[in-house]
């Protein structure tokens, strides 16, 4: 059952963290992709984080040393020619109302009053890495505090002089997922299941990439979620692009299939991958090679509990893989050469994990205050996706590896003692995946 999210203790929460900085969080902006045309408007995660609020060219400001305005929101103001266009606008009062955010202004005033929010605190908090915030934005904001700075006669008050990453501390906040974030989740991975068994189904030979991404965008769409990124489906020797997205190639007698795609559900995403033979029986290498991916995923799975950490899970994720790499003869030496030089790296060049939420990457951290890897909780979510991959053009690998590229991935939540697999309903034992591959793919339509 889908509960209110308490956006304003989130927001409380952000403000002490802040200490003397004034925190400025803007919404995403329409991107266009030619002319008078644009992508898809999807929320910056952050601001969709602590306000709930959809729309774009808004800002947030958080003023932890500021009693009387200690939150206040820009918001576009109300149009009736623009709306008639492009929608219908919140306005500030009825922003105020929906957002239970006192003190809601019109985006054109942002520059008029943040000098006077900005007095008292001695630092800006501003995601310094976020790409997808306006460009302008944070020369302005550094323009304000310099302003400032050369009125300190004036004002015998603290003044911003310097400014911090905002997106560490919010990033530590979103670590943990409770609530409808984890509700949220849920559903994605539903509809993702969905999704992934219909284009196991309808996976054959002469099928074009193109073809399976375009079922697997439909299934989402149907039930009421979006693609999180943009899907991989990469037949035979493009699943040794790790971040193949052409998807325009013809599947293969005899090639496997590898598909990375997810869902994303009230901007919750999931991420999951599988890979199986396009004409529904795994050869013996193939076979064998995915059975080595699928015991270094279920090592790193088993371990996936409170106290651990995700460096745990890839050292145990290496180790499975290499004695892989040696039992198949494409590394002579032994398990502990190969971790000590790194010799797997060729054939597995990625991590095992990635933190997951509002992002299919979230930007939460990876090490602690002590630079030491951060310990696993109850409430964090992240994938654990193992592959190995033998470049088509190797010359010195035998030729039935050659091309072949292999990943799992599954989404893993850490419970009170251990995990639950968010995405365990999508098959990946050799024997289901055969067997689900003889369905029709009409049954999940």
């Amino acid at each position: 059952m889908i509960e209110a999210t308490n956006y304003s203790a989130r927001r409380a929460l952000l403000r002490e963290k802040l200490g003397n900085a004034i925190a400025v969080i803007p919404s995403a902006s329409h991107q266009t992709r030619s002319y008078d045309t644009e992508y898809s408007f999807r929320q910056h995660s952050v601001l969709k984080y602590l306000t709930g609020l959809e729309e774009q060219d808004s800002i947030l400001v958080l003023c932890p040393n500021n009693i009387e305005r200690p939150e206040v929101l820009f918001v576009r103001p109300k149009d009736a020619m623009m709306e008639m266009w492009s929608g219908k606008r919140l306005g500030p009062e009825r922003a105020r109302e929906i957002l239970e955010i006192q003190h809601v202004y019109p985006i054109d005033q942002f520059d008029t009053i943040l000098p006077e929010l900005m007095l008292g605190h001695t630092a800006i908090a501003y995601d310094l890495f976020d790409a997808s915030a306006p460009q302008s934005l944070h020369k302005r904001l550094l323009d304000h505090a310099e302003k400032l700075q050369r009125t300190k006669r004036k004002f015998h008050v603290r003044k911003p002089d310097g400014v911090i990453n905002l997106a560490t501390l919010t990033g530590e906040m979103r670590l943990i997922k409770e609530g409808n974030e984890l509700l949220f989740m849920r559903e994605a991975q539903k509809i993702t299941s969905r999704a992934h068994r219909a284009v196991m189904a309808k996976t054959a030979a002469g099928i074009n990439e193109k073809e399976l991404q375009a079922l697997f965008h439909y299934i989402v769409s149907k039930n009421g979620a979006t693609e999180a990124y943009e899907s991989i489906v990469a037949g035979g020797e493009n699943a040794c692009i790790l971040h193949y997205v052409n998807n325009n190639k013809k599947l293969k007698d005899g090639d496997l299939l590898l598909i990375d795609a997810g869902s994303e559900f009230h901007v919750y995403a999931s991420d999951v991958t599988r890979t199986y033979p396009v004409n529904g029986k795994f050869t013996p290498i193939q076979r064998d090679v995915y059975e080595i991916v699928l015991s270094a995923q279920k090592e790193a799975i088993s371990l996936s509990r409170p106290g651990k950490n995700l460096n745990d899970l890839h050292q145990a994720t290496i180790t499975v893989l290499s004695q892989g790499l040696k039992d198949l003869k494409v590394i002579n030496e032994s398990v502990e050469t190969i971790l000590e030089k790194e010799l797997y790296k060729p054939f597995y060049p990625h991590s095992t994990s990635h933190w997951m939420g509002l992002d299919v990457h979230d930007p939460c951290p990876y090490l602690d205050g002590d630079l030491k890897p951060v310990s696993l909780r109850e409430g964090m979510v992240f994938t654990i996706e193992p592959g190995l991959y033998f470049p088509p053009d190797r010359a010195d690998l035998p030729t039935e590896l050659r091309g072949m590229g292999i990943r799992i991935e599954d989404d893993i939540l850490i419970t009170d003692r251990a995990y639950e697999n968010l995405s365990s309903s999508i098959p990946k034992e050799i024997s289901e995946i055969e067997e689900e591959m003889k369905r029709d793919y009409r049954d999940f339509l």
